[in-house]
């Protein structure tokens, strides 16, 4: 299930009920924003210092290919690890 998929599902069951606290629908969110963080994380959890400063000065994976949206993102996370926000 797509994040976009799930965040459109649970969008559409409703908010907050301040009575009753989180809806399924705002735990589905949640799920999928930290799945989604994980697989983040995960992406280049090996890449060290230089391999890291190289892959964005160029923005090209370490198979050549171009950055996706999704590995620019995982890089981002990997350099705050590296070097903090």
């Amino acid at each position: 299930m797509t994040v976009r998929y799930r965040r459109e599902r649970a969008s559409q069951r409703g908010g907050i009920d301040a009575m009753n606290g989180p809806s399924a629908a705002q735990w589905d969110v949640l799920d999928c924003h930290f799945e989604y963080h994980a697989r983040l994380v995960a992406r280049f959890k090996e890449a060290g210092h230089v391999a890291v400063r190289q892959m964005w000065r160029t923005q090209i994976n370490e198979g050549g290919a171009a950055l996706t949206q999704f590995e620019r993102e995982a890089l981002i996370e990997r350099h705050c690890e590296l070097f903090g926000a």
